[in-house]
């Protein structure tokens, strides 16, 4: 017998038969129409990926397909929404096409105008949408392959238009704000993604694709050095770091190889000369770098191995940036998880949740970053999980959760007002930090959004 889950590897846009086959199987059970490309008044629904915040609205995009039962995704689904981040009511839905798990960029072009760009996986492509009109203003060319891409980054030029920096399985291109055409692309092989650091002073990119590293100069594309790195070196989809502080001057990377106990941190000069790592390290696959007060910190666990055994991989540690030495290291061992993925540095603290499948819960960490302390823990009672990041805007920690097809609210401040303006935090040195001065931290708690999944119509 040839089932969904089969048909959905043998031919293209499978996800997508799968899920149909799916919904016809529920409506013959129980005698109800599928919800095809449903929608809501609610941002917070259906959209359970990558998000940025700008203004105090909150860009999001869609999975390919939803785990609701009966809910079908096709390619007319727009899978970009943004949202007010605290009434989370729709402002508006943007015709983006299957994004699969990466970030919108909102940025101001030339004209004064402001678009969103997505990247449409299946397409090949960069799309953009004026954010105010919801109408089509560029499409790059279908030269950008692969699903493993998770956010942009830019350079900005002196004529105010910016160069867009889009990372994916051949090599990083450059493509003008203005009309979406490559300036420059530097031809290079790599897995997936991995989000360039721009210093933008220097004029200067710092990309990362499987087993090297360059210097680019970000006006042409001229490599200005490229140094190879040893095993563990594939790159999936994640952030390179830069690091310009009292602490000095270093781009901080992020490597992966084998599924446990088999990914790197190697720290650099601006020269590219390699000044310590770690590797052995206990990481996942899409596990980002965080940077904050002379301090690296990284996930421990993988959600896509079963593996690991034993507790000696649930710690969390940051490292030194000068020199990699581990400077406090927090032990989560008696918590059960298989992965913490991401870890954002808000006003002093760290914030961290596990992702996976049930029966396991999800828990929202909250360590002191100064000392390693765990200060609080939050249980959710339930599985939240995506492939994406979560992020922090305006004092609310924002998740997307793949089992509801919706995002996750947690309020972890009050009175705050701090934007996440990109994929990593600061669109160029992606250190996934914010700083936000007026908030004033509240225990951890989710946000009940009452009703959920208002005005749903197919």
């Amino acid at each position: 017998m040839v089932t969904a889950g089969l048909l959905r590897w043998i031919l293209p846009g499978g996800f997508v038969l799968a899920a149909s086959l799916a919904a016809l199987a529920q409506e013959l059970a129980t005698g109800r129409k599928p919800l095809v490309d449903p929608a809501s008044t609610c941002g917070l629904d259906y959209y359970a990926q990558g998000g940025v915040v700008v203004e105090g609205v909150a860009y999001f995009t869609a999975n390919d397909h939803s785990r609701l039962p009966g809910v079908v995704r096709t390619e007319r689904f727009p899978c970009v929404v943004s949202f007010d981040v605290h009434t989370f009511r729709k402002v508006r839905a943007y015709d983006f096409t299957f994004t699969y798990d990466s970030t919108p960029l909102v940025f101001r072009r030339r004209d004064g105008t402001w678009l969103v760009i997505a990247h449409e996986w299946k397409r090949q492509r960069t799309k953009a949408i004026n954010r105010d009109t919801g109408q089509v203003e560029w499409t790059s060319e279908a030269n950008q392959p692969g699903a493993y891409f998770f956010g942009y980054s830019y350079y900005e030029r002196g004529d105010g238009s910016k160069l867009i920096l889009m990372a994916c399985q051949n090599g990083l291109h450059a493509l003008s704000s203005e009309t979406g055409r490559d300036v420059w692309w530097v031809r290079r092989r790599s897995t997936g993604g991995i989000t360039p650091c721009v210093d933008q002073a220097q004029g200067v990119v710092f990309y990362q694709c499987d087993g090297k590293l360059l210097k680019i100069r970000a006006t042409d594309g001229r490599v200005i050095r490229q140094v190879d790195v040893a095993p563990p070196h594939r790159c999936i989809s994640w952030n390179t770091v830069l690091v310009d502080d009292s602490f000095g001057r270093f781009v901080a990377t992020r490597w992966y190889g084998r599924p446990e106990w088999d990914s790197a941190i190697r720290v650099y000069d601006r020269n590219l000369n390699l000044l310590w790592q770690r590797d052995g390290l206990p990481n996942g696959k899409k596990d980002t770098l965080t940077y904050f007060d002379g301090k690296l910190v990284c996930g421990s666990g993988n959600g896509w191995s079963k593996k690991y055994t034993g507790d000696a991989w649930k710690y969390i540690a940051a490292y030194s940036v000068t020199d990699g030495r581990v400077v406090w290291k927090c032990d989560l061992a008696r918590f059960d998880y298989s992965a913490i993925a991401n870890l954002i540095y808000f006003n002093g603290c760290l914030y961290g949740e596990n992702g996976g499948s049930p029966p396991q819960t999800t828990k929202c960490f909250r360590i002191d970053a100064g000392s390693g302390e765990l200060v609080e823990v939050y249980d959710y009672g339930r599985m939240i999980t995506s492939c994406a990041t979560q992020i922090i805007a305006h004092g609310k920690l924002f998740s997307g959760d793949l089992w509801q097809d919706r995002i996750v609210v947690t309020q972890i401040a009050e009175k705050g007002r701090s934007d996440w303006p990109g994929p990593f935090g600061d669109p160029q040195t992606h250190q996934m930090r914010i700083l936000d001065p007026s908030a004033k931290p509240v225990p951890i708690r989710e946000c009940r959004v009452r009703p959920p999944r208002s005005d749903v119509a197919p």
